[in-house]
């Protein structure tokens, strides 16, 4: 789905205020209510997910409590943080978006040129996604209330080896080392499909009730939501309960208060079986062996389900005591008084106060088999934030003049506090994390920052007769966290549009109902740089005299009193158009982006004994195209098709690193490249039976891996490695045609992402000389079977040039795919009937989410950034929505 391309007539927030979108002048991309009505979301990253262009949302981890990487239009650091700004009912909002109820939510804007993110100066640079949440309106109570209920499954779960498959492996490959206990659990005709026991239907139930009025002076809203979700992976859970209130108050006909408060208890709690593949003694459910047995006779856990190897059970994670929760607290309020003596002049005070509290609490228990005498992890993080804005705002019309100046005086500090004790050998389990005074070992740690940003910012918008449109901005930015000598930056932008279809010599006026060229340059910022970094430090470093411990620091950092922001400089060109009565409407951007003074760690000689200085260093680029439409196909009295489409295109690259004009190989960064690539030897497929000569030139025989062999040297040496793709995709797509039938509605949402080459770690043998590890069933080569997809099913068959394939290198899949994201059906019951029953409105619906994705990629899947995690889940939704 795309973003809603608003009529001209409507507005659109833009920070600190709203404008008509016909004078808009920036380039901003909105997302309305009914987007986030359409389909199930966890959380509001999932509604961008597809619908806005130049907007990547990529899943990080998936599971109970999937979380979300969001990039507006690409990566403009190289090791800083490239997340947006937060702003929520218009403060910066510095915590999850997953902790923010979608049902509240009334609408999303994204602000991505310099010029519409300039408001927002130094933390602007990556972008700024304004959240505004429901308001009460005018009425007596309004109830309203939704339901809905989940099944979740897994979309493309490894075909893992059965215990039957593992024994012809593991004969075929070295029947020596196959143990007594392998053995007899074959003979037995026992053996475990470890998947079965680990894995399960997931099921997800979520409430949200709430309420909204008012009289003339008071406006209310009031929601509580609940959510509980059992994921897919043994151990895997997640609750939310949110309750908000959202209170308007007009005092008298100048002055207004109100209050945007909400509170947030979430709870993680349980460690989910472990999924992922990698190492040499696995405790996966992708690598154990399946030749073991998973419960003891009695019924117990078998701690030790291969004898003779240290092999832990992955259900073991169940006996852990976990408490994963947290609290968070949010309340904004404001004081505005539309001074009475000067016409169209407001001062509005808003003041936010947001805490959160999180509680980690874990204790392993003993395992005697393996040694271990038990640990435990106690953990306590509070967040707050205090935000105070003052701001002054002046809307006048003078005849075709047209003016809205905007003022703002801000004040943000931050702090963040942890402590933590880690403790090990118990003397029992009897009371877990409760009994570590008895603890034979035991460690704490304390940390706290504090961070203070001061801000001053003027705008100007000014109109002439709805057709020549400017925008003016400068921020000053003042933040604690830079050095002494360069605590202060200032972020200027312009922006200018043409209403060109206002004109009165415009010959299309009849076929135009919008047609508005923008420009805008601007400059703005990214202050993601970790407190006290720009001070010299000390690090612990005790050391034991006469036998007991005395108190030892060391240098850990020099200082560095010019460190400064990054500074993003955008050019962006744009077109705004509407047709035949805005039937179809559709914006088009084109933009270049130039970010310098990136926050790097440079090398520097360790004679004082820290090799690294962070600095204002570097240069990267983007260039790109958004585009969306909006085409109302069919519009008549019993039934209506409405097409969305976005499109968008990216192109990173860097520019320079550390000024010389070289790359820096370790860690895969070359100039003229994007930030992400994969930088590796090339997997060149299997020797055939009639390359044997080729191969015995390499010292290997046919169906043994190769890598190519690039300069053609005849060696494989670290210059033969290359760029192999990008990590992140460069095209962006969506689409969404939505459907009206009496009462009946149909919306189907497609995506897709092109461009991103990822590895794939199930083209990997972690198997070795005595130990032959489970994984996903492969395609091994042999005489009859001359494939490329993986090599024979020998020890050595790996092995190319004194470089174990597959391990020591990665081997990389196009991750180009599309998928089928939302389909849901609803009816909306005929108001004879739901009125008999005292309602005002009843609808029924059912949803589909992640139905078929298609992609040439065989990992677990292409959009996810780490492969070695639970899958994305299909997921089948049914709900109610009632309002009375």
């Amino acid at each position: 789905m795309t973003s809603r391309v608003f009529a001209a007539d409507e507005v659109v927030v833009v920070g600190y205020g709203v404008q008509r979108r016909s004078d808009v002048t920036g380039s901003v991309s909105s997302i309305s209510r009914e987007r986030l009505e359409m389909s199930p979301n966890l959380n509001i990253s999932q509604a961008i997910q597809g619908a806005i262009p130049g907007v990547l949302v990529q899943t990080v981890s998936s599971g109970a409590a999937p979380t979300e990487a969001i990039l507006v239009r690409g990566r403009n650091s190289i090791a800083a943080s490239n997340d947006p700004l937060i702003v929520m009912d218009g403060v910066p909002y510095g915590g999850n978006l997953s902790d923010i109820n979608p049902n509240d939510v009334q609408s999303i804007e994204v602000l991505k040129d310099a010029s519409a993110a300039a408001i927002y100066g130094s933390r602007g640079s990556n972008g700024v996604i304004l959240v505004t949440t429901n308001q009460g309106a005018t009425g007596g109570p309004r109830f309203s209330y939704e339901g809905k209920i989940s099944t979740q499954s897994f979309i493309n779960f490894p075909n893992v080896m059965s215990p039957e498959e593992f024994w012809e492996f593991k004969n075929e490959r070295n029947p020596d080392v196959i143990t007594a206990s392998e053995r007899e659990v074959y003979e037995a005709g026992e053996g475990t499909y470890w998947p079965d026991l680990a894995l399960r239907r997931g099921f997800h139930n979520e409430h949200n009730l709430s309420v909204s009025g008012g009289s003339e002076n008071v406006s209310y809203y009031v929601s509580g939501n609940f959510m509980d979700i059992q994921g897919l992976a043994m151990g895997d859970y997640f609750q939310r309960l949110t309750g908000r209130l959202n209170l308007d108050i007009d005092l008298t006909d100048w002055i207004s208060v109100g209050t945007r408060t909400s509170i947030t208890g979430s709870d993680n709690s349980g460690i989910p079986v472990n999924i992922g593949i990698g190492g040499s003694t696995a405790s996966s459910i992708l690598q154990i062996n399946p030749l073991t047995r998973a419960y003891d006779s009695d019924g117990s856990l078998n701690l030790r389900p291969w004898p003779e190897e240290a092999t832990a059970n992955p259900l073991a994670t169940s006996l852990h005591d976990n408490i994963d929760q947290s609290t968070q607290y949010v309340s904004s309020n404001f004081l505005v008084i539309d001074v009475p003596f000067v016409e169209g002049l407001t001062n509005r005070v808003n003041t936010s106060v947001r805490q959160n509290f999180g509680e980690y609490k874990e204790y392993r228990p003993r395992i005697r088999q393996f040694g271990y005498q038990g640990s435990a992890t106690l953990q306590y993080d509070e967040i707050t934030n205090v935000t105070v804005e003052n701001i002054l705002s002046y809307t006048r019309d003078f005849g075709a003049h047209s003016m809205f100046l905007t003022g703002v005086l801000g004040y943000e500090k931050n702090s963040f506090s942890q402590e933590r004790v880690d403790a090990e050998i118990f003397p029992n389990d009897l009371l877990g994390w409760s009994a570590m005074g008895q603890a034979g070992l035991t460690r704490t740690n304390f940390e706290f920052f504090e961070t203070v940003l001061i801000s001053q910012m003027l705008r100007l918008n000014y109109s002439y007769d709805s057709r020549y449109l400017i925008t003016v901005t400068t921020r000053r930015d003042g933040y604690s966290g830079f050095g002494a000598d360069n605590k202060w930056g200032i972020y200027p932008s312009v922006s200018l549009a043409w209403n060109l279809a206002n004109e009165s010599f415009f010959p299309w006026a009849e076929t135009f109902s919008e047609l508005k060229p923008r420009i805008s340059f601007g400059v703005n910022g990214n202050q993601a740089v970790d407190p006290y970094r720009t001070i010299a430090r000390f690090t612990e470093d005790n050391f034991i005299s006469s036998g007991s411990t005395q108190a030892g620091f060391r240098p850990s950092s020099l200082s560095n009193t010019v460190l400064g922001w990054e500074s993003s400089r955008t050019l962006n060109l744009g077109l705004d158009v509407g047709l035949f009565s805005d039937r179809i409407t559709g914006t088009i951007d084109v933009y270049q982006t130039n970010t310098s003074d990136l926050l790097l760690e440079r090398a520097i000689s360790s004679i004082h004994g820290i090799s690294s200085v962070l600095q204002n260093i570097g240069e990267t680029k983007n260039q790109g195209i958004d585009f969306s439409v909006v085409s109302r196909n069919i519009v008549r009295n019993n039934f209506s098709w409405t097409t969305q489409a976005n499109l968008s295109f990216n192109k990173n690259e860097i520019v320079e690193i550390y000024g010389d004009g070289r790359d820096y190989i370790l860690n895969s960064w070359f100039i003229g490249q994007p930030i992400r690539v994969n930088y590796d030897y090339v997997y060149d497929g299997v020797f055939q039976l009639d390359e044997a000569a080729e191969a015995a030139e390499w010292g290997v025989e046919p169906g043994n891996a190769r890598l190519k062999d690039v300069n053609g040297d005849g060696q494989i040496t670290a210059e033969d490695r290359q760029i192999i793709g990008q990590i992140d995709p460069n095209i962006l797509w969506g689409l969404s045609n939505s459907f009206t039938y009496g009462n009946f509605s149909l919306n189907v949402f497609i995506y897709g992402a092109l461009g991103a080459t990822k590895q794939n770690p199930f083209m990997t043998d972690y198997s070795f000389d005595r130990i032959a590890i489970n994984g996903v069933v492969k395609n091994f080569w042999t005489p009859d079977n001359p494939t490329n997809d993986f090599w024979a099913n020998r020890q050595d068959a790996r092995e190319f040039a004194g470089i174990e394939v597959g391990r020591e290198t990665g081997i990389y899949e196009n991750a180009d795919f599309v998928r089928i994201r939302d389909v849901s059906l609803g009816y909306t019951l005929p108001f004879s009937f739901v009125n008999q029953i005292g309602l005002n409105r009843m609808r029924v619906f059912m949803s589909g989410r992640n139905l078929h994705t298609f992609t040439s990629y065989n990992g677990l899947d292409p959009e996810l950034d780490f492969q070695q995690q639970a899958p994305l889940q299909r997921e089948f939704t049914f709900g109610v929505n009632i309002d009375f």
